[in-house]
């Protein structure tokens, strides 16, 4: 039985997040639970009588282009240890998607546990994220010229506040409701800190959250807010402040930026430690996946200049198969004829006098994200067309890497 969660369900709730890891018996796990599903939608599956399945997703923006485009996040997909191999929680997953597109969202993401699992709900991968250890030392920033203000998980709300107005470049994403980032706060309220500055009126501009690691680190930074470069770079300055006690930080790259024009010497750094406690080295992956929920909005932003391409899209949606029959949103699959231009659209039927492709939500997704090319999910994907139709979309979607700048 799928169903809304209601505060009944909490204590079952807390118990299948202890059994996966996601929290370790503490004192806090119900504030961070509660914390977690406010102003979100929660779902849950019962199992002989008992909640086994909960599956939450939390409304926000995105930034495409120029416009906003009203998404949902998957915050948490968790199973029960008893639960497993049920399909339980595919089809709760599979409803709470659905309850996001009839509610509103155009798009949907998550953040996966590994490629495969997420792709038959039309899922596709987006962008490499890439997040750096260095010598804080080593930043080429000025001295910090003035001391930055505590923040703790009591600023919880002020720095959510502060993370939605950042500067957001296309792909950047903000959360309705304050809970996500509380929840974050409150699980690591013991060790984790935060940094910032405020205005003469007393509002936070600019801050960072950092989990810190024994005496000497490293620190990791695991969320910021900035509105303009010089307060990004103060903030810089307040990590190479802390450099005669902490030896590294692991940081993202800031949005359009590389951490490596910012540090001196970064290759021979490299060289120096590898190996060692405070290996400067950098991970770069995808955890990160993005899906379109309603077809002619998504297309309907896109906005390129040069000769517009229209074509007809068979258009394959695997999440169907985990939805009910007769439901109100059943995917996005179909027989689509897409223009790309600087007039986009997308309207249910066939023209024969046009070329035709066929595709899964999966792969356009990606395309229309700017995670990827047509040419690159002809190869990977199930993206079939001819090669000049192929090259006709790749010449004219011509997109800027999507920044998401906000993990969930």
């Amino acid at each position: 039985m799928i169903r809304k969660y209601g505060p009944k369900d909490k204590e079952q709730c807390v118990r299948i997040f202890r059994e996966v890891g996601w929290m370790e018996g503490k004192d806090t796990d119900n504030d961070v639970f509660e914390a977690s599903i406010s102003e979100a939608n929660a779902f849950v599956a019962e199992l002989r009588g008992e909640v086994e399945v909960f599956v939450s997703t939390r409304t926000g923006s995105c930034k495409y282009q120029e416009a906003e485009i009203p998404f949902s996040a998957v915050t948490g997909v968790v199973t029960s240890r008893i639960a497993r191999q049920q399909g339980l929680a595919s089809s709760v997953a599979a409803h709470a998607i659905a309850e996001s597109a009839m509610n509103g969202a155009s798009m949907s993401m998550l953040g996966i546990f590994d490629q495969g699992y997420y792709e038959k709900f039309g899922y596709g991968s987006t962008t490499y994220y890439r997040i750096s250890t260095f010598d804080p030392a080593s930043l080429c920033v000025p001295r910090l010229s003035r001391p930055p203000v505590r923040l703790s998980r009591d600023d919880a709300k002020e720095m959510h506040e502060c993370r939605c107005r950042r500067k957001r470049y296309h792909g950047g994403c903000t959360m309705d409701g304050s809970g996500e980032t509380e929840a974050t706060t409150i699980y690591q309220a013991a060790s984790a800190f935060g940094l910032g500055f405020r205005n003469s009126d007393n509002v936070l501009t600019h801050f960072m959250w950092i989990k810190p690691k024994g005496e000497h680190g490293p620190y990791s930074v695991w969320f910021s807010g900035w509105e303009t470069h010089s307060q990004l770079i103060e903030l810089l300055s307040v990590l190479k402040s802390l450099s005669d006690q902490i030896h590294g930080v692991r940081m993202a790259d800031p949005p359009r930026l590389q951490l490596q024009d910012f540090l001196k010497r970064p290759l021979a750094t490299i060289r120096a430690r590898r190996g060692g406690e405070f290996d400067s080295n950098v991970l770069s992956q995808v955890w990160m996946q993005c899906r379109i929920l309603d077809l002619p909005t998504c297309i309907g932003a896109m906005r390129f200049y040069g000769e517009p391409v229209s074509f007809n899209l068979q258009l394959t949606d695997p999440i169907q198969q985990y939805l009910p029959e007769g439901g109100a949103w059943r995917g996005v699959g179909g027989n689509w004829i897409l223009t790309l231009g600087e007039e986009s659209s997308a309207i249910l039927g066939q023209d024969d006098t046009l070329p035709s492709a066929s595709a899964t939500v999966n792969d356009l997704s990606r395309v229309w994200f700017g995670s990827t090319s047509a040419e690159a999910v002809a190869v990977t994907g199930n993206f079939v067309a001819d090669t000049e139709l192929v090259d006709r979309i790749d010449s004219i979607v011509k997109l800027p890497d999507p920044i998401i700048d906000w993990d969930f």
